[in-house]
């Protein structure tokens, strides 16, 4: 036991360590000094020539809905539909509502972390300006520029912190739509699975309200002028993509074979459920004690086995 106990705290030990090195690489890539790709632009580029108007979906705002918003929902699912007898390990479970619920929400929290990682990379290898970037970076080249393109550079706004105007160069992709949208198809497929049909419009309703989260902070990030639309389009199908792979490979879909859906397939057998099993012992001793009694050959005595034609299963 204590060997079980020291490997498990180990392998713990491990995840936390790749964790928290992920952690510090996206600080780095976020308000670090590592060397970022730099696209130039057009003089008087309509595209990038519009005022910042600030966000109307913070970076704050965007973090602790994705952080809090699956917890809730899941805890309050899960307590509310699924006595806690449904968890038990004979049934695939983790165990207790507790332990399943956590181990989902890590397979959430693994997924989110490396779609920002992934996020954060292509912003700083590609570099492209965003819609207000003549407005926040004031490059020195585009003060006399009428015609042509420019492709080096320099900021020369100091009024703004160093990570704001470096920031205005990193426009593709959305991370507040990779990030909106990996949560809003990862609770949309959890209330799919999860969450019984017990009325019509319950469900569809709060899967729509999920659906209006990624729509909001998409939108807005076009509105903003803090995105183009492909800049959008892009980070939405990032985050659809790892939310697909999550809920498919690591939560396996949420499908849990708990009480309920066992005794479903009772009712199909027609058997008893004992200790919340199927018992298919009775059936296949039936079938067993049937073929023998349909195969048995009588032999009468000092008859010798050998004068006993073979019985074939058409006979």
């Amino acid at each position: 036991m204590s060997i079980c106990k020291n490997t498990i705290r180990w392998v713990l030990l491990l995840d936390v360590l790749l964790a928290l090195s992920v952690i510090v690489l996206l600080t780095i890539l976020e308000f670090g000094t590592v060397p970022q790709q730099r696209i130039g632009f057009y003089c008087n580029d309509p595209k990038i020539s519009f005022k910042f108007m600030g966000d109307t979906i913070s970076i704050t705002l965007l973090i602790v809905g994705s952080l809090v918003a699956p917890l809730i929902v899941m805890w309050i699912a899960e307590y509310t539909y699924y006595p806690a007898s449904s968890y038990d390990t004979a049934f695939g479970c983790a165990g207790s509502r507790a332990k399943q619920v956590w181990q989902w929400y890590g397979y959430y929290s693994i997924g989110i972390i490396a779609l920002t990682f992934i996020c954060d990379v292509m912003k700083t290898l590609i570099g492209e300006p965003r819609p207000h970037f003549l407005d926040t970076c004031k490059p020195r080249e585009a003060m006399n520029c009428t015609d042509g393109y420019v492709e080096t550079y320099t900021c020369t706004n100091t009024v703004d912190s160093d990570w704001f105007v470096s920031d205005s160069s990193k426009s593709f992709p959305s991370g507040h739509s990779a990030l909106s949208t990996f949560t809003t198809i990862f609770i949309v497929w959890y209330l799919h699975s999860r969450l019984p049909n017990r009325t019509f419009f319950l469900k569809p309703w709060l899967q729509c309200m999920m659906c209006l989260w990624a729509v909001i902070c998409s939108l807005t990030r076009i509105g903003d002028r803090r995105h183009h639309w492909w800049d959008v389009l892009a980070g939405g199908t990032l985050g659809f993509a790892f939310s697909v792979l999550t809920v498919s490979v690591q939560c396996r879909k949420f499908r849990v074979e708990n009480v309920s859906q066992v005794y479903n397939v009772s009712q199909v057998y027609n058997e008893p459920i004992e200790n919340r099993q199927i018992s298919f012992n009775d059936k296949k001793q039936q079938s067993v004690k049937k073929l023998l009694h349909e195969t048995i050959v009588d032999l009468p005595e000092g008859r010798e086995l050998k004068n006993v034609k073979s019985t074939t299963w058409k006979e």
